[in-house]
């Protein structure tokens, strides 16, 4: 494993992780203990209205240098050399090898090479890959929590700004022992000048943040981009494949780190038959990442996506507070618990018998 930085290293997210990731990881036999803030519920935040949808063991939020420590060293006890200060600035395909070239000026060989990059990674760019449409522009920091939070098991989504094609959020977080709250603002980018969107999103969450009574000038701000799932958009050249947000997560909501440990769980079973059968073509990897359950996920959420950002956004926002089970379904997924046919069958019909009782008119607010 070929790490840029040296661990411990440091990583902007606000560091949710559902539920489905840790039992994975727990399926694999891995335990991380490090420190986190349990989650109990979702509290979301419209134009039109509020709520507050407790579900048990949603998830945790975790500090990343933590977290991805302790995963570095679990790969490390199972024998995965991990190298750190690897900064790896192209790859090259052969026949029967792939050629990792370093900064460095070394060279790593390997029969496959695994692109678990990040949005702006390499891999993605050596093979020819284009950077994707749907991407996300995000400004994070972390402040001293404030007399009208919401509660600390809970995060916290505000959808209420008409214009902006995204939201802001409060998360609970621990850095040592220190009670924090990680805020941000997560916005779908749309095309314009990447320093305008910047400059804009920086505005957008100072004035949040002075709603609470915080001046933004007090805080570090640390902005990312995130890179979206395209289910048309391969994800893989001969011996070579791409996994996490360098393949593309969730951009409805920005969800990875959970979705990231579904990547890998799904890569390690498919290389592990590739090796098997002495095939390293990895042609049908997207159809296999859309075949899984995680590709289902996905799609799903995109098509979320396009309709709650777009022009069905009042219809969206309606639905959620007056027919909260399709949110309730979403919180077990992102949980990883199971529900039956029942279930989908009452969050189907409350859905819609929510569609015929809304208005029926187009969002007409225009979508930043």
């Amino acid at each position: 494993m070929l790490e840029k930085e040296r661990y411990p290293r440091d990583k902007v997210c606000a560091g949710a992780i559902g539920g489905r990731g840790l039992r994975l990881l727990e399926r694999l036999g891995v335990s991380i203990s490090v420190p986190f803030v349990p989650i109990h519920a979702i509290s979301l935040a419209f134009h039109g209205g509020s709520c507050v949808l407790r579900e048990p063991n949603l998830g945790i939020v975790v500090r990343r240098i933590e977290f991805d420590h302790a995963l570095a060293g679990e790969a490390e006890r199972r024998g995965i050399e991990v190298r750190g200060g690897a900064t790896v600035t192209g790859i090259e395909v052969g026949r029967d090898r792939v050629r990792v070239r370093l900064s460095s000026g070394g060279v790593v060989e390997a029969r496959v090479t695994v692109g678990a990059d990040g949005v702006g990674g390499v891999v993605r760019q050596s093979i020819g890959l284009s950077r994707g449409e749907l991407r996300a522009q995000v400004i994070e920091l972390d402040t001293e929590p404030v007399a009208i939070d919401p509660p600390r098991d809970a995060l916290h989504f505000d959808f209420t700004r008409a214009d902006l094609a995204g939201y802001l959020w409060d998360f609970p977080t621990l850095a040592g022992d220190k009670r924090l709250v990680c805020r941000g603002v997560y916005r779908i980018a749309r095309g314009g000048g990447q320093r305008a969107h910047r400059d804009d999103l920086q505005g957008r969450l100072g004035q949040y943040l002075a709603a609470k009574g915080l001046d933004i000038s007090r805080y570090r701000l640390k902005p990312f981009a995130e890179r979206g799932f395209a289910p048309d958009q391969r994800l893989s050249a001969p011996r070579v494949l791409l996994v996490g947000e360098a393949a593309g997560i969730d951009i409805a909501t920005g969800e990875g780190i959970a979705q990231a440990i579904q990547y890998g769980a799904l890569a390690g079973r498919y290389l592990a038959r590739a090796f098997q059968r002495g095939a390293f073509g990895f042609s049908d990897w997207l159809a296999r990442v859309k075949s899984a359950s995680l590709g289902w996920q996905l799609r799903q959420r995109l098509w979320v996506q396009e309709r709650f950002y777009g022009r069905e956004r009042d219809l969206m926002e309606g639905l959620v507070l007056s027919a909260p089970s399709g949110v309730r379904l979403g919180m077990r997924q992102f949980a990883g618990k199971s529900f039956g046919a029942a279930t989908v069958a009452r969050t189907a019909a409350e859905l819609f018998f929510g569609i015929t009782r809304a208005p029926r008119r187009p969002s007409t607010r225009r979508q930043a």
